[in-house]
């Protein structure tokens, strides 16, 4: 099973902007919620529309009304009035959030705005992302109190729009404020079909009013001069509001400085350390802030620190937090809510103070303009990456390498039950490298499945986790280069379709990692003999592992072993606090994972004390040389019965997993094919080990008594290899554990 995340049932604020009253007038607070959103409904059930990159905001004294965006095509999907919209509920694979309520208007699924020497039409090769950025594009959001300000470039001019509802004489009037910059041409506006129309404020000869197609359009002409305006629109056929009964709106540039703090209170806990001061590596926990005034549950998607050492999480929900006092003892540590309503982030990175998130729909900066502690504008870093109504295609992790480009990973879009592929459009199943800039994003490589966690090492060595199913034997761990395949055929973006992949550092048995997360990298001094080495975090078995990387001609392959830990839930993430020099881990508990409690954020705190444990790993012509991290007792270690050589391989196949198969077995076949030529295996073939006993026939100590090496004549490649030993250190603290590897090409 793959089975990389998360459905957890989320009930009914999902990615959801919640927050108490904004502002001193009693008036009531809006909302604001990133998420695939459907609006209407057809004969079938299904949406009248759907913004696939949608945006929805309560809007209104009393949050009476909503609005939808699709932010792909820069266009109101819809308005209702009544409930906002119905939870994400994830458990049944994907229902996105629909409009509740009485419908408004919905609108067409095609540009919203556009110039006059562009027109109307969509350019889009492929109908999924956004349009191009010389056509128009979503740059942002701002929220103040109740109010949220969109921002909008078409063909370079800015315009900045503020919505609003309000009931006039019986009449449901949708307010739409405009502010539009220098013009070298006509901007054109879409706003509503259905309804009627009429400008209330900034009346001017360079502004007008058309129908066409169906449908209400504003257009401005060119000018050196701002201009801001504001449109009712109400129900066709109902009697037309008094304009002077209408409130004046606020103007957008008192919107855009930063407004009251939505979520004032502050909560404070107590961590947890660890008494244990034997081991060299122990514990500790972060305490979340798990009982909160907003209900906001705690299922950690990504972590990382500020330079003074503060740290901040994000959650699947959609929030964002930031926690000071993350000090030796965590006996006071107090969190404050930094956002809200972000669509499934599950990656996030600190850059110049910055706050980054990754989400479904792309790289989010979080700035805060009035330094209140609360984000005020949600600004729209780089949203290119394709949104689709695929319930699997998350968007993971959020990586910086040495020249400050970002990087995430896209899943593939999984079908209901695990097997097989939906739509597949660019960027399902890759590995995505966005500019320093947020100007370009490109494709570093395909093929990925589920990746749920990806690595930039301090050189900029990439790396990914990846998760069974189609194309999928087992878990792996992947070495990435520009221009990979790392196996999933169906992912690959590339004609003729690849008959073979680039080979991973490790395959990793289900027993092991059965969910793989992110990779981290110790810095070079400072955690033991750990430092400067490759870290792996199993979501699934909720385990760290230390990687024994090498190189053979070129070719990178190696193992994982597993330190003796144990966490609370699936880690995922992974960063190493500026301030003390320790790692942190945190994730979340869904599918396919041991984790007890919903999410954690956890410290990996060395001691000092002596460790035995491998640190690298090389397979060679006759045998593997394993190097631990103190002396060994050379009399234990010199015994070739201390130690258990397994080796097996799997299958690459369209089929979901693979069994363990003999590698003396000749030739890898299912046992039978399915309707549409997938291969498939039994339950009692998959539940089959056939692995091969290799005999060590002699252990051989170096001089330094810290490398072993173990003579097996039959030693050839092989996908999955398991050294099991039983050896005591030369202190006489007893060292058992196990490597497990892959060998790709045999050393000299």
């Amino acid at each position: 099973m793959i089975r990389v995340l998360f459905f957890f049932l989320m009930g009914a604020a999902v990615a959801l902007g919640q927050f108490k009253d904004a502002t001193a007038t009693g008036e009531a607070p809006g909302a604001w919620m990133c998420a695939t959103v459907g609006v209407g409904k057809q004969a079938d059930g299904s949406p009248a529309t759907t913004a696939l990159r949608g945006l929805a905001l309560k809007v209104g004294p009393q949050g009476e009304a909503s609005v939808a965006y699709d932010l792909d095509l820069c266009r109101m999907a819809g308005a209702w009035t009544g409930k906002f919209v119905s939870p994400m509920n994830l458990m049944s694979r994907g229902e996105y959030p629909s409009s509740l309520g009485s419908v408004l208007f919905t609108g067409a699924e095609r540009p919203g705005m556009a110039s006059a020497v562009r027109g109307w039409g969509d350019p889009r090769p492929e109908l999924f992302g956004p349009l191009p950025a010389e056509y128009a594009r979503h740059r942002g959001f701002h929220v103040h109190g109740a109010r949220v300000v969109l921002e909008w470039r078409v063909d370079g001019v800015e315009v900045l729009e503020c919505p609003w509802f309000e009931r006039v004489d019986g009449s449901e009037v949708l307010l739409r404020t405009f502010r539009f910059g220098p013009r070298k041409g006509t901007v054109m506006l879409d706003l509503a079909s259905g309804m009627d129309a009429q400008i209330l404020a900034g009346a001017h000869e360079q502004i007008g009013l058309h129908r066409a197609d169906g449908s209400w359009q504003l257009r401005c002409a060119e000018g050196a001069v701002e201009r801001e305006v504001t449109v009712a629109l109400w129900r066709a056929g109902t009697p037309a509001p008094v304009q002077g009964a209408v409130a004046k709106q606020p103007s957008i540039g008192s919107l855009l400085g930063g407004g009251p703090a939505h979520w004032p209170e502050s909560v404070v806990v107590s961590g947890e350390c660890a008494s244990d001061t034997a081991a060299a590596y122990v514990v500790d926990t972060v305490k979340l802030p798990e009982k909160n005034p907003w209900n906001a549950p705690m299922y950690v998607g990504g972590i990382d620190f500020f330079k003074d050492g503060r740290i901040a999480f994000c959650t699947f929900h959609g929030d964002v937090w930031i926690g000071s006092g993350i000090d030796r003892d965590l006996s006071r540590i107090e969190w404050k809510r930094f956002a809200s309503g972000l669509y499934h982030p599950l990656g996030l990175r600190i850059v110049n103070g910055e706050v980054y998130v990754c989400g479904r729909d792309g790289i989010t900066r979080l700035v805060d303009r009035n330094g209140d502690g609360e984000a005020d504008f949600y600004e729209a870093f780089n949203h290119e990456v394709m949104v689709t109504k695929s319930f699997h295609e998350f968007v993971f992790d959020l990586q910086t390498g040495p020249d400050g480009s970002f990087y995430f990973a896209k899943a593939g879009p999984v079908k209901n039950g695990g097997r097989g592929f939906d739509q597949v459009v660019a960027h399902h199943g890759a590995l995505l490298r966005v500019s320093a800039d947020g100007a370009r994003m490109e494709t570093v490589a395909s093929g990925l499945r589920a990746p749920n966690g990806i690595g930039c090492g301090p050189g900029g060595e990439l790396s990914s986790g990846d998760n069974e199913g189609t194309w999928t034997p087992v878990c792996r761990l992947n070495w990435i280069k520009q221009g990979g395949f790392y196996g999933v055929v169906d992912l690959a973006h590339r004609e003729p379709a690849p008959v073979d992949y680039d080979r991973p550092l490790c395959w990793l048995p289900k027993r092991v990692d059965n969910s793989s997360g992110g990779q981290v990298w110790a810095p070079a001094e400072g955690w033991g003999p750990w430092s400067g080495k490759m870290l792996h975090m199993s979501y699934g078995t909720c385990s760290l592992f230390g990687v024994l990387k090498e190189e053979v001609g070129g070719v990178v392959q190696g193992g994982v072993t597993k330190f003796p830990l144990r966490f609370q839930s699936g880690i995922m993430r992974a960063r190493f606090s500026p301030v003390d020099g320790q790692l942190y881990v945190a994730g979340l508990r869904g599918w396919q994972t041991s984790a007890l409690k919903d999410g954690c954020i956890q410290r990996v705190r060395y001691t000092g004390a002596p460790l035995c444990q491998p640190l690298e790993l090389s397979a060679k012509k006759g045998g593997i040389e394993i190097t631990f991290s103190s002396d060994l007792d050379t009399q234990v270690a010199a015994d070739p019965d201390n130690y258990q050589v397994e080796v097996w391989n799997y299958l690459w196949s369209a089929a979901y997993g693979s069994p363990e198969f003999s590698t003396r077995e000749p030739e890898l076949k299912p046992d039978a094919m399915g309707k549409t030529g997938e291969p498939q295996f039994s339950k009692a073939r998959i539940g089959q080990s056939q692995h091969d006993t290799l005999k060590v026939r002699a252990a051989v100590v170096s001089t330094d008594e810290r490398r072993v090496f173990l003579e097996i004549p039959e030693l050839t490649p092989v996908m999955q290899m398991s050294v099991q030993y039983r050896l005591r250190s030369a202190a006489g603290v007893e060292a058992r554990g196990e490597v497990v590897n892959s060998i790709h090409r045999l050393g000299e």
